[in-house]
């Protein structure tokens, strides 16, 4: 298929003239990969110079924290040994090498000898123990590219999804064709103009994240819907304690971040091995928010760190006299389910809540509740969508057809006289940091303007919004102890309310605040129903469930609710301009 290719996203004939009306649509694009000799994606060069590029890092992490740090090497190093030893007495992972404490002990040894050394040799010994600490690291931190086993990855994640997002009562549901399931898997947004850009550049993605799916679906949306060569990813080290995932993700370019450590050293290596990597012109995806949203909200503060070392590549660049940019692209992901749900939202509720939050014991135990999600997993039909946000460079400026940065006013801008003083290209740490705030407000911005709606979403953010009005003498953590039986809403009050809401989502896309589906061209009775039907797939007990003998919409989770519900808060301002903050943005 080729560029010119593009596959649009219909409605169903029935609601063709709502869709006149009201005007919405969207792309889905799916493109032939850019360059389909694997040998020749630079995340296959970086990995054929794996042992060459881990010194490079070792060297550099060595001279920065020897230009920058305020402490003596040995201290540093002494610091970082204190912090190892409380981090493998209170957190310890299956992952986790079996030598580590001897590893730290003997470190520790060496320090103590050297200090009782001639300050000169104890200098020369102390940085050859920081490069033993930092080649540890960087050992541990710099992934692998195997194409065999890519191309392995690529046939199973096909019949994963499969699995996942076709119905088992549907013609060759697991064993169909490929473009079947593609149909599910949506792209959207800028696709276009990231393509060419990886002619420009180095592309670095920054997705959003609420599930530990998100790695993997990314990059198969990646590869077989947006045709970019594989990127750099981040992945915490704590999904290597699965083997199996492990031995995978080891191979397929991934590189570990391990949150638990919070030393100085640590920190360095791992910005100094991004800034490089961007620098060799390896495309790179990392989730800027840092985990998983235990909200469900979209990211509205993010992580400073790696973003940060996007603007010293960029610096550095151009004090090489390189022309290439770094292009920074905001990515959201749309799930109508995210399968650990209710974990992160009990995790969010318990740290936010404290002493408030009590978690729910179920009177009605649900009987054969663990087929509920073998049942949802043959019976159910999933659609997700992935938005490529407008690619902007390292000071948050959108860019252009041409791979032009222009700022708020319109007017072409070049990037080399944000590092410019006078005549000469400085490193200012304090401007640079002032760079990064900027950026990360653009990104934030763009999750929101480039966010797909899901009915799914609407109908969780109507429902709850809906029960906390008539539930208006509780608190919102009196609302999560509420039994099915109590959650009873009256359909036509719901829908009347709702309809109000469906006509200001629908001016906040005419404004390109956010992305609707085509779902949103139907009445809003059947946006709402549609919206119930794919809510909380997998999940035991149902956020939103719709009694037709009753007419009436009740939900058996209420706190899954409000994680679902939470995927639109970002827009509450927008809706409700003059109202101020509901009690239910917790």
């Amino acid at each position: 298929m080729t560029e010119e290719n593009i596959k649009k996203s219909g409605v169903d004939a029935t609601s063709s003239d709502m869709k006149a009306k009201r005007g919405v649509e969207i792309e889905d694009y799916d493109f032939d990969l850019i360059e389909s000799d694997l040998k020749k994606w630079p995340i296959c060069h970086l990995a054929d110079q794996r042992k060459a590029f881990i010194e490079e890092v070792n060297q550099l992490t060595v001279n920065n924290l020897l230009r920058y740090s305020d402490e003596g090497v040995q201290e540093l190093i002494a610091k970082t040994i204190y912090l190892e030893k409380i981090r493998m007495k209170k957190s310890t992972w299956k992952v986790d090498p079996p030598n580590e404490k001897l590893f730290w002990n003997r470190i520790e040894d060496k320090l103590t000898q050297i200090k009782g050394m001639p300050q000169e040799v104890a200098r020369e010994k102390s940085r050859e123990l920081l490069y033993r600490v930092i080649n540890r690291y960087t050992e541990e931190i710099v992934g692998d590219f195997k194409t065999n086993t890519f191309k392995f990855a690529r046939k199973a994640l096909t019949a994963f999804f499969k699995v996942l997002f076709n119905k088992f009562w549907e013609k060759y549901p697991f064993w169909g064709p490929k473009s079947r399931l593609l149909d599910k898997v949506k792209v959207t947004g800028f696709v276009p103009l990231v393509r060419k850009l990886m002619k420009k550049g180095t592309v670095v993605l920054v997705p959003t994240h609420s599930s530990n799916l998100d790695s993997i679906y990314l990059g198969y949306a990646i590869d077989f819907k947006a045709g970019l060569p594989f990127f750099c990813y981040g992945a915490g080290l704590n999904l290597y304690n699965s083997e199996f995932a492990a031995f995978y993700m080891n191979r397929m370019g991934a590189y570990r971040l391990d949150r638990r450590k919070k030393n100085a050293i640590y920190l360095e290596t791992l910005k100094t091995m991004s800034k490089r990597m961007t620098e060799m012109g390896v495309n790179n995806l990392f989730f800027p928010g840092g985990t998983r949203s235990r909200s469900g909200k979209i990211e509205s503060k993010l992580k400073l760190g790696l973003l940060g070392t996007m603007i010293e590549a960029q610096r550095s660049l151009i004090q090489n006299n390189s022309n290439k940019k770094v292009f920074v692209v905001p990515v959201i992901t749309s799930y109508p389910f995210v399968l650990e749900a209710r974990v992160l939202i009990d995790e969010y509720l318990r740290s936010e809540g404290k002493e408030k939050y009590f978690k729910r014991k179920f009177k009605q135990v649900k009987r054969f509740s663990k087929l509920t999600f073998f049942n949802h997993l043959f019976t159910k039909n999933q659609t997700t969508w992935v938005s490529f946000g407008r690619p902007l460079d390292v000071l948050g400026n959108i860019i252009n057809e041409k791979g032009e940065s222009v700022d708020e006013r319109g007017r072409v801008v070049d990037v080399k006289d944000y590092f410019t003083v006078g005549t000469l290209i400085k490193t200012n740490n304090q401007r640079e940091s002032i760079y990064t705030k900027v950026l990360a407000d653009s990104i934030v911005e763009s999750y929101k303007a480039d966010n797909v709606v899901l009915p799914c979403h609407f109908s969780a953010f109507v429902a709850f919004k809906f029960l906390a009005k008539i539930n208006d003498d509780k608190d919102i953590f009196d609302l999560f102890l509420l039994e099915e039986r109590d959650t009873g809403l009256k359909w036509r009050p719901l829908v009347t309310y709702a309809e109000d809401m469906h006509e200001k989502f629908l001016e906040l896309c005419a404004e390109k605040k956010l992305k609707l589906t085509p779902a949103f061209n139907a009445d809003t009775e059947t946006l709402l129903l549609n919206g119930i039907e794919e809510l909380g797939h997998y999940s035991v007990r149902k956020p939103l469930k719709y009694l037709a003998k009753s007419r009436k919409l009740c939900s058996e989770d209420v706190k899954l609710l409000f994680f679902y519900h939470n995927r639109l808060q970002v827009y509450e301002r927008d809706l409700y301009p003059d109202r101020e903050t509901s009690e239910s943005e917790l």
